[in-house]
C-alpha cells in the first residue's frame, strides 16, 4: 500500500553538493513540466518584490527568493527530511529506522507543487513555491494533471492519500486507482482538527513506516500503534484523535 503526503512551506535548509540537474529525479514524463515552472518561477524571483508578494513572503524570507534563483544548482537532500513542519516532525525522518527508511523509499511519496509527485527518498533543493501560488499564464492544475497523466498508471496501489485538499486539487488520483481519503476528526464529538491533524497523520505515518503497512485492513492496526483509532468506509478512513492527544 502506498501512502501520499502533501510537502511542507517550511524547509530545512543546506544539503549535499549534488544539484538537481545532475540529480536523479525519477519519471522523465514530468520533466518538461518542472521545467515549465522553475524557469517561470526563475523569472518571477528576478523582481524580488513581485515574488514577496507572488510568493507570500515577509521581510525576513526574502532569502527564499534567493533560494529559488539558485535551485539548479543548490544542495539537495531527501524530500522526507527536507521538509518540516508539524506532519513532517512527527514523522522524525532522523530518528527512523533502517526498515522504516527503507519503507519510506517503497511506500510514500510526496506532492511537491514545484515538483510533482516525488519518492519520500528523492533528492530535491530547498525551494518556496506552493499549490497557491499564482504564476502568469500559467494554469497549475491543469499542468499537474496533464503531466501525472503517464506517472499514476506505474502506481501499484491502493493510495492512501493523506493529502490537504488544495494538493488533491492539484492532482487528483484517477478514479480508477483504488484510493482512500484520511480525514482527522475529534473522536468526542467527530469535529474536524486542524493542529492535530497534522500530528495525527504524522505519527500515523511513522507508526506506518516502522510496522508495516501493506493493506487497507491493516489501517486500524496502525492507527492504535500511533495512539489513534480509524474507521474506514468505502472510500475513505476516519483517524480519530482521542483527547489529551
Amino acid at each position: 500500500m502506498l501512502i501520499l503526503l502533501p510537502p511542507s512551506e517550511t524547509k530545512r535548509p543546506g544539503g549535499v553538493g549534488v544539484s538537481i540537474d545532475k540529480a536523479c529525479i525519477i519519471w522523465a514524463a514530468l520533466d518538461p513540466t518542472r521545467d515549465i515552472l522553475i524557469s517561470e518561477l526563475g523569472e518571477l524571483c528576478k523582481a524580488p518584490d513581485l515574488a514577496a508578494k507572488a510568493l507570500k513572503l515577509g521581510k525576513k524570507s526574502q532569502a527564499d527568493i534567493e533560494a529559488n534563483l539558485a535551485l539548479m544548482t543548490s544542495g539537495t537532500m531527501p524530500a522526507l527530511e527536507r521538509y518540516t513542519g508539524v506532519v513532517f516532525d512527527a514523522i522524525g525522518y532522523d530518528s527512523l529506522s533502517p526498515q522504516g527508511l527503507k519503507r519510506a523509499e517503497q511506500q510514500l511519496f510526496i506532492q511537491s507543487a514545484l515538483f510533482g509527485l516525488l519518492p519520500a527518498m528523492e533528492q530535491i533543493p530547498y525551494y518556496r513555491f506552493s499549490a497557491g501560488t499564482k504564476l502568469t499564464g500559467i494554469n497549475l492544475a491543469s499542468l499537474w494533471q496533464d503531466a501525472h497523466q503517464a506517472v499514476w498508471p506505474r502506481l501499484s496501489g491502493p493510495i492512501l492519500d493523506m493529502r490537504s485538499k488544495a494538493y488533491v486539487a492539484l492532482n487528483p488520483i484517477p478514479e480508477d486507482i483504488a484510493s482512500f481519503y484520511v480525514d482527522v476528526v475529534d473522536s468526542d464529538q467527530g469535529r474536524a482538527l486542524n493542529h492535530f491533524n497534522k500530528k495525527a497523520k504524522g505519527s500515523f505515518v511513522r507508526a506506518a513506516l516502522e510496522n508495516g503497512l501493506d493493506s487497507i485492513d491493516d489501517v486500524p492496526r496502525i492507527a492504535k500503534l500511533a495512539g489513534l483509532s480509524a474507521k474506514i468506509q468505502s472510500d475513505s478512513v476516519q483517524l480519530a484523535v482521542p483527547a489529551g492527544y
